[in-house]
């Protein structure tokens, strides 16, 4: 639809298929699909990207206990893997896996959204989409959730780690989502990762995990 917002066009739905005994299907076992977050296109590094959090348990488990991971766009959903995870960062890179036709990477590749290259004024509003609480929100079209926010601080930085706060509605599910200008809805300034626990009273505050470290770990993907 061309009213959909920018963000839309990289976002991902991130999921595990796994076998589940379904007798009253017709099968004793079928695909069972869980969400378990959001993971988008990087333009340029043609590689996804979402949170370390999000994927560390399908690292090094065997494919039966794990599931397969997909990623999915509308209800279409592709497999892919794990590349490489930075738990220091809660950075994970994903690619489609090696039997994807060329023609369908190419159009994939295309969705990517970029890295602003710049933090953002204090005040200044994002806009994020995701797929929040897995399943209980998916229609059969599978359509991301959209939402917005201002940036509550420029940086927070605790050791190496550089994050950006933002204001705004944030649950389970949308880990992994794209931050994005929202005068410039292509411009990814990073990448929602955690929210304050339950005890903070406050659950409309949350961080986004900073461009650069976007932008270090891409690096390391090309070379």
């Amino acid at each position: 639809m061309s009213n959909e917002p920018i963000v839309y066009s990289g976002v991902r739905a991130l999921g595990i298929f796994r076998p589940k005994f379904q007798p009253n299907s017709g099968k004793v076992f079928a695909d069972s699909l869980n969400v378990i977050g959001t993971a988008f296109w990087l333009k340029g590094y043609n590689i996804l990207i979402t949170c370390a959090h999000v994927v560390k348990d399908l690292v090094g488990a065997p494919l039966e206990i794990a599931g397969l991971l997909v990623v999915g766009n509308k209800g279409n959903y592709k497999r892919a893997h794990v590349e490489s995870l930075d738990f220091s960062h809660d950075l994970a890179i994903l690619r489609l896996s090696s039997d994807t036709p060329k023609e369908m990477l190419e159009k994939e590749y295309l969705n990517g959204l970029e890295l602003a290259g710049r933090y953002p004024e204090v005040g200044e509003s994002v806009q994020y989409a995701g797929f929040p609480l897995g399943l209980q929100l998916l229609d059969s079209a599978h359509m991301p959730t959209f939402s917005e926010g201002v940036v509550g601080a420029q940086l927070r930085q605790t050791g190496f780690v550089k994050k950006i706060q933002i204001t705004g509605a944030v649950t389970g599910g949308f880990s992994g989502s794209p931050i994005v200008l929202k005068n410039d809805p292509t411009k990814v300034i990073g990448v929602l990762s955690d929210s304050p626990s339950k005890d903070a009273g406050d659950a409309n505050i949350f961080m986004a995990i900073s461009w650069e470290h976007i932008k270090a770990i891409a690096e390391l993907a090309k070379s």
